[in-house]
């Protein structure tokens, strides 16, 4: 009978016919199993094998690894003792760096420390390290730099302040403000005129609304400013969070005029700030590592009455009680009434146009003025000496190179590092590395410009820099070696050594704060969207672990988180991400959840599980 029959064919006494189906024609059963059980002895052979090679070529990398760090160790030593530098301009690695020494009983501690052995940090050259912690004033020091974000309601007038202090500074011109001025009375916003300044893009000038977050570089007496002018809508919250992660301080605009502060101020109805945006931008700066303040009572010139020391207190009181609940010191928080308009105590130097109420406030008023106020700032603490982390918010790609655009967190990054890409994995290498510069007048605020091309007023140290960006400066890198579809906005660029790279895992466990008037309470396997940096994904709560309010004992295993509790909750993302504990790293371990376009939590990472 054919093999080949057609099943269709086939009637039922053919198809249970014993004689059809002879099993010894297609295979010996014996010998079958013999065959089978021979691969399966063939297969684990090879595979001991390929591990037994594997293990080999890691011990003798990791000898190769050890000899070359004691070589290294004993040529800085005899450099040492003969009063040389260490090679490079380093600094000796005679020393391992700090944090890696520590013997931990920890089994994961120990042996992350001694593959941190295996690879030293990188370290800056000696004169740089010389000049960032001199407290000279002669102007021998590098400058200390700080991020700045402005926050507030919508229509506060804070791109017009911005405008107003970068022309104060003399970063932008006359000529080119009176170009806005013409543009701006053409389309019926001539009030408009210095918001144009930081909003660039056509829909915001024609909208007179703010919608993605404007950089520009500042310079005063004390501080280089990196200005991250956020939106103050409602829609564009993501892009405040975004702007906001990056900042070290915060300028807070608050419109006087009757009606605007208490829009701006409102505490909404039963969704999480339905009303104004300033208690929201006040908790969200907070939650993301913003420590310090000045307010700027702005359009007090338009209060009734005009210049009103009763209009200020009384801002000033409210605005003061719910910094300080939310976290915030009084000592670093300074108030100061302004009108970015017409340019009142912007600047105690220059001449503004209301001379009226220039004369007006200064009855009353006896404070610092703007620029005074921001120069009051205390300088950021930097990890100068931390492995590097570097996040990236904006890629071009520029022939066989890759341009991308963002801020260096902790660490330093020169040209000619090789540095991995982080959650692709993918190498590169740093090929120009650009800091951000305050531009000289007649040009344009934002520029990078590297410390060669910089005006002779410069401290002679800023040459030290020159292909070096160090931690909190914004910068400009141009990478080599990778393509430029693998890298995107939200990546991190670090060291490639495995013991120097962050964490990319998709789970972690975290201490969140949730806002007060919380809409719909949260519970297990609810669905968030959590804010990082300039990333956002969806993710799950998929545990409560603990939840405490004041005044009342914690609850282990809550089965529901409410308003205004405080709550350790594990996190699961829906994608891997760089991720790392916020002690280690603030930039990386700091979010936000939100849900139906409110934010409803703010939170640090307190674990990265695996």
């Amino acid at each position: 009978m054919s093999r080949h029959r057609n099943f269709r064919n086939l009637d039922e006494d053919d198809y249970y016919d014993d004689d059809y189906y002879d099993d010894d024609e297609y295979y010996d059963e014996d010998e079958y199993y013999i065959e089978q059980q021979r691969e399966q002895e063939r297969k684990k052979k090879e595979e001991a094998e390929r591990k037994a090679k594997e293990n080999k070529l890691k011990q003798q990398k990791q000898m190769l690894q050890q000899q070359k760090l004691k070589q290294q160790q004993m040529d800085d030593a005899k450099k040492n003792s003969a009063g040389g530098k260490s090679s490079g301009g380093g600094i000796s690695l005679g020393k391992p760096p700090p944090g890696f020494t520590v013997e931990s009983k920890n089994t994961d501690t120990a042996t992350k420390s001694n593959n941190a052995q295996n690879m030293p940090l990188p370290q800056l050259p000696l004169n740089i390290l010389a000049s960032l912690r001199s407290n000279s004033t002669t102007g021998d020091v590098i400058r200390s730099h700080l991020s700045m974000v402005i926050l507030g309601h919508v229509d506060a007038g804070k791109s017009t302040l911005t405008g107003r202090l970068l022309l104060s500074l003399n970063h932008v011109s006359q000529r080119l403000l009176q170009k806005y001025q013409k543009a701006a009375t053409s389309i019926g916003k001539s009030s408009f005129a210095l918001a144009w300044f930081t909003d660039e893009d056509d829909s915001e000038r024609e909208r007179g609304v703010t919608i993605d977050i404007g950089t520009k570089f500042a310079k005063t007496e004390k501080f280089d400013f990196t200005i991250l002018d956020a939106p103050g809508h409602k829609d564009f919250i993501p892009n405040m969070i975004s702007g906001t992660a990056s900042a070290d301080c915060g300028l807070l605009v608050v419109a006087a005029t009757t009606g605007e502060f208490e829009a701006g101020f409102a505490r909404g109805g039963d969704s999480s700030y339905s009303g104004g945006q300033t208690r929201e931008h006040i908790v969200l700066s907070r939650g993301l590592g913003v420590t310090q303040f000045v307010v700027a009572v702005n359009k007090l010139d338009a209060a009734e009455p005009s210049w009103s020391k009763e209009r200020f207190e009384h801002i000033k009181s409210m605005v003061l009680d719910f910094l300080i609940q939310n976290g915030f010191k009084e000592a670093r928080i300074t108030f100061v009434p302004v009108s970015g308009l017409t340019g009142v105590n912007i600047s105690n130097s220059d001449k503004v146009e209301d001379e009226e109420g220039w004369k007006a406030l200064k009855k009353w008023y006896k404070g610092p003025s703007l620029l005074e106020a921001l120069d009051g700032f205390s300088p950021a603490k930097r990890g100068y000496e931390k492995p590097l982390r570097a996040i990236v918010t904006d890629v071009s790609p520029e022939g066989k190179n890759v341009n991308v655009r963002g801020r260096v967190v902790q660490g330093f990054i020169q040209s000619g590092d090789n540095v991995a890409v982080l959650p692709v994995g993918d190498d590169a290498t740093v090929v120009r590395v650009e800091r951000g510069k305050a531009a000289q007048e007649g040009s344009s605020p934002y520029s990078f410009a590297s410390p060669s091309s910089t005006t002779s007023s410069s401290t002679s140290n800023e040459a030290l820099l020159d292909g070096i960006a160090l931690a909190g400066d914004t910068v400009e890198l141009t990478l080599a070696n990778i393509d430029s579809a693998r890298v995107m906005s939200g990546c991190v660029i670090c060291h490639p050594h495995p013991s120097l790279r962050p964490k990319v895992e998709q789970r972690f466990e975290a201490r969140i704060s949730v806002m007060e008037r919380l809409a719909v309470p949260m519970i297990r396997g609810s669905q968030v969207l959590l804010h990082m940096h300039s990333i956002d994904v969806p993710a799950v709560l998929s545990k409560l672990l603990l939840s405490e309010k004041r005044g009342e004992n914690p609850r282990q295993n809550p089965r529901v988180l409410t308003g205004g509790v405080t709550a350790t909750v594990e996190i699961t993302l829906s994608e891997r991400l760089v991720i790392e504990e916020s002690n280690e790293c603030k930039a990386l371990g700091r979010f936000v959840l939100r849900r139906g376009g409110d934010t409803i939590a703010v939170g640090l990472i307190d674990k990265v599980l695996a």
